[in-house]
């Protein structure tokens, strides 16, 4: 029984025949990665640096965003921008105010893990030693230029490591958009599995599918960061 069970588990056969509509459902999740990665590292930049002002007031409010979000769970923060935040929108602005799924899922991805980026950038622009902004200063540079030309470099070599960990874990993330509905794998693979009823080969590869896409990227990503390295442009 174990072993018909494994077998059942491991054909994948019928994954394979509907290769094409399931690859349409990956390149969504593709899709939402890179966009909430993209407004996750451009709302942790704003928070982390906002986490270090000299304004108490700045950095109390920074302190509560990252808190709220590093604490509320990507299911429910998903299931509040898609069906609650149009609710308060409408009302704010007396007009009919819809969120696409798609958009929805970017926004609750992005924002939940902007909470946690943000504290890679802190930490990594902490680390940064005084005197190199005492010498930058001592050449006549503005705080602006300090930072984006001194520091953040520096910066950005400490927090990749830890950087490429909360991308992977965004990428596994978008395994749950299909809660609103958003056509990602993991829709697609529940459509076919109401039709054929096969669940252990269908998401068995789904979850082989995440796996050789998070392994092959984060090798590229390595391979790229050492190059960097190297190169000396951090």
């Amino acid at each position: 029984m174990f072993s018909e069970t494994l077998r059942q588990s491991l054909d994948l056969s019928i994954f394979w025949e509907y290769r094409q509509t399931l690859l349409v459902g990956l390149l969504q999740n593709v899709y939402i990665f890179f966009a909430s990665a993209a407004l996750a590292m451009a709302l942790a930049v704003v928070v982390g640096l906002a986490r270090l002002s000299k304004r108490f007031w700045v950095r109390g409010l920074s302190t509560f965003y990252v808190e709220l979000f590093r604490n509320t769970p990507e299911f429910v923060l998903l299931i509040w921008v898609y069906y609650v935040l149009p609710i308060l929108l409408s009302r704010l602005l007396a007009t009919q105010f819809n969120l696409s799924p798609f958009l929805a899922a970017v926004l609750g991805l992005g924002v939940a893990y902007s909470g946690f980026m943000s504290e890679t950038v802190r930490a990594g622009i902490q680390a940064i030693p005084k005197g190199h902004r005492e010498a930058g200063t001592a050449l006549g540079m503005r705080d602006g230029a300090i930072l984006r030309r001194i520091v953040l470099p520096q910066a950005l070599r400490r927090m990749l490591p830890e950087m490429l960990s909360q991308l992977v874990s965004l990428f596994k993330a978008t395994s749950i958009v299909s809660l609103i509905a958003v056509p990602d794998i993991m829709y697609q693979v529940s459509m076919v599995n109401v039709e054929q009823m096969r669940p252990l080969p269908l998401y068995t590869g789904a979850a082989l599918l995440f796996c050789l896409v998070i392994i092959s990227a984060t090798q590229m990503i390595q391979i790229l960061s050492e190059r960097w390295r190297r190169r000396g442009w951090a």
